[in-house]
């Protein structure tokens, strides 16, 4: 486990307002030379504490304005078939995630349309050979989208630390 100390939380929390906040001017919101806050982030993405940065797209604006969560039910066992593998590559595939409960794995698709979602049920899920039920939800309005740790405090107070 990585030691991340309150000091690291906080570029953390910039961080993740914006990716693309140069080093420089988070130390210049924390008071910090840019050589300190530059080790501090090296140090955290070679932890993996920092898997990477991301750029957010509009989805809509680009042409897939549907999103959808797929629940996909496998035969218990899966006859050996790597169903996990075969729903990676479905199109549209965003994310992938193994569940508990009645279904098995819940998948997070965007697409074109209901024919173009449709088309990949039929074509890239059902077909799977270990996949033995589909439930379909589709969003009428997504109410808010975060990326991964946003709705968890980075500072201090995360811990109880004292700054």
């Amino acid at each position: 486990m990585s030691m991340i100390n309150s000091l690291d939380r906080k570029i953390l929390s910039i961080l993740q307002e914006d990716g693309a906040t140069p080093k420089a001017g988070i130390a210049r919101r924390l008071g910090l030379a840019a050589s300190v806050v530059s080790e501090r982030v090296r140090r955290m993405e070679a932890q993996g504490v920092i898997k990477g940065y991301e750029v957010r797209l509009d989805a809509a604006r680009l042409g897939k304005p549907l999103l959808a969560f797929v629940f996909v039910t496998d035969a218990k066992p899966s006859q050996g078939f790597d169903t996990i593998g075969a729903l990676s590559s479905v199109s549209g595939l965003e994310e992938l995630h193994k569940i508990a409960g009645d279904d098995c794995y819940l998948l997070k698709l965007r697409a074109r349309d209901t024919d173009e979602l449709n088309a990949i049920i039929e074509s890239e899920i059902n077909p799977v050979p270990s996949v033995t039920r589909v439930r379909t939800t589709i969003v009428l309005k997504a109410c808010l989208e975060s990326p991964p740790m946003a709705g968890h405090p980075l500072g201090p107070e995360a811990t109880g630390e004292r700054t």
